[in-house]
């Protein structure tokens, strides 16, 4: 066979024998026999190329619930997060969750919080049709803080972590929670009128953009106490609370507290608020409220 040439860079065949070459987005593999190549392409190299101008190039949505259901059910792919138009966090889904399900947690997660107005930020979704095991995610914060460094400042900050459950409040808090700490003296806009107690704390933890945890019973010979909707003694046996229209998270622990027995505490810190009966000094907390 006669050598030859093509017009893709490095891309030779000599004598027969097997050469690689490179182009803008693939490897090309020219083996015996004649007439058969391998051709693999190069999806991170495409997506460290292309990704960030796609997204430079999109138009920014509000994090709003009509904002996201505009978006496909299950799809799955890279997002970023602005506040007054400032790249902020960058995110992908996973097999689980889509755009929709972390869109919507973000979206929860920053309500009722000071230093920080939900109005002011929005996103950008890209789906990715062929998603495979790349770190799309590393490859978007890259980018971005390649081209600002000031850029994706809630990445690394602890934003839109779990609970670290009870006993784990010793814990110094997330730099995002320090600086944009949950706000217990916001309307909660509740149903006004008498409340179980313990049906208001399941609601409460249940509908609160922020953590409630309290403290349930623990029965002899279980490894964990109840569940949250199972509560505790006191909770159970306490008097109806009144609950205002106009009542804050304040008001209402307040209220708690006054219906419960002696020795309860509540306890705020950064991203949540516990109830207890104990009387604990916790290094990190903003404030404590007994009755």
């Amino acid at each position: 066979m006669d050598d030859f040439c093509l017009d893709l860079k490095g891309w030779k065949r000599a004598n027969g024998r097997v050469t690689e070459s490179q182009t803008r987005a693939a490897t090309i593999i020219d083996i015996e026999p004649s007439g058969y190549v391998e051709y693999e392409i190069d999806i991170e190299k495409v997506l460290r190329t292309e990704l960030p101008l796609v997204f430079g190039g999109m138009d920014l949505a509000p994090l709003t619930q009509k904002a996201i259901n505009q978006i496909p059910k299950g799809a799955k792919g890279a997002y970023v997060l602005f506040e007054n138009g400032h790249p902020v966090y960058a995110g992908k889904t996973d097999t689980r969750h889509g755009f929709r399900d972390r869109l919507e947690r973000h979206a929860f997660t920053i309500q009722h919080r000071k230093n920080i107005d939900p109005a002011k930020i929005c996103f950008k979704a890209i789906r990715i049709l062929v998603f495979s095991n790349f770190d799309v995610e590393a490859i978007l914060i890259d980018a971005l803080r390649r081209a600002d460094g000031t850029a994706l400042k809630w990445n690394d900050s602890g934003f839109g972590s779990n609970d670290p459950g009870h006993r784990r409040e010793t814990q110094e808090p997330a730099k995002f929670d320090v600086e944009r700490p949950i706000d217990i003296d916001r309307s909660l806009a509740f149903p006004a009128g008498n409340h179980d107690l313990l049906d208001l704390l399941i609601r409460l933890k249940d509908g609160l953009p922020y953590i409630l945890r309290y403290q349930t019973d623990h029965i002899a010979g279980k490894k964990n106490p109840e569940h949250y909707r199972k509560g505790h003694e006191d909770q159970r046996e306490a008097p109806l609370v009144s609950i205002d229209a106009n009542d804050t998270m304040r008001s209402v622990l307040e209220k708690i507290l006054h219906s419960l027995p002696d020795g309860w505490e509540a306890t705020v810190f950064p991203d949540r608020v516990i109830l207890y009966k104990e009387t604990t000094h916790y290094p990190y907390a903003l404030e404590s409220m007994t009755k």
